[in-house]
């Protein structure tokens, strides 16, 4: 029986998940669009169907990884009721998708030494400053609603803060034996920098 024929925008998913399962086992240069090909059961000339070259494959897997976890992040976000709140909720929730999807995360990171041309390269930069500018904008709602500290150097506040789950994005990606590997440590750890500039609730508010 012939095998049936998938719809253009679910092939595309499949020859993205196959990549993703080559890149997290293999690495960038160990892992061709032959073995992609062959890990989606599909010929190379199919896949060049949908994918100019490997670059423009391996461009599409990352920006996914970056949208997946990006509204994963942004819904969990959203539940909260305070600026702080949400921020503790998102440095959760970076921890909960990296370690439910860690061939995801390990099959961007393995995109790495390509990071020298093109959109590679720009991808991480652009992420981190997106980032930044979204921690940054959270946190002087928060300076707006009195419930940081006034003199609260934003800027530098929100590079540490964002260093904590950089880590972990690192960490559960490649399997490194740290510290924050730890959920209970890690949240500890995003419980004490967000004291150092919460305003204390008043008896009467508590």
């Amino acid at each position: 029986m012939a095998r049936k024929r998938l719809p253009a925008p679910k092939r595309r998913k499949s020859i993205l998940k196959a990549a993703e399962r080559c890149l997290s086992r293999r690495g960038y240069y160990n892992c061709t669009t032959a073995d992609i090909a062959a890990e989606a059961g599909i010929t190379e000339p199919v896949l060049y169907q949908h994918f100019e070259d490997k670059r423009d494959l391996i461009d599409s897997l990352r920006s996914e990884a970056i949208e997946d976890i990006g509204n994963y992040v942004a819904r969990r976000f959203l539940k909260q009721e305070t600026p702080l709140g949400g921020l503790r909720e998102t440095a959760e929730a970076v921890f909960d998708y990296t370690s439910r999807h860690r061939s995801k995360m390990r099959a961007y990171y393995y995109s790495i030494p390509e990071m020298g041309k093109g959109g590679l390269r720009k991808s991480p930069v652009e992420r981190l400053h997106q980032v930044h500018s979204a921690v940054s904008y959270i946190l002087e709602e928060a300076r707006q609603q009195g419930t940081v500290i006034g003199d609260i150097d934003i800027p530098s506040f929100a590079w540490s803060f964002i260093s904590l789950f950089e880590t972990v994005y690192i960490a559960n990606a490649l399997g490194l034996d740290v510290p924050l590997k730890e959920k209970d440590l890690y949240m500890d750890l995003v419980d004490r920098l967000l004291a150092t500039i919460s305003v204390p609730i008043k008896a009467d508010e508590a």
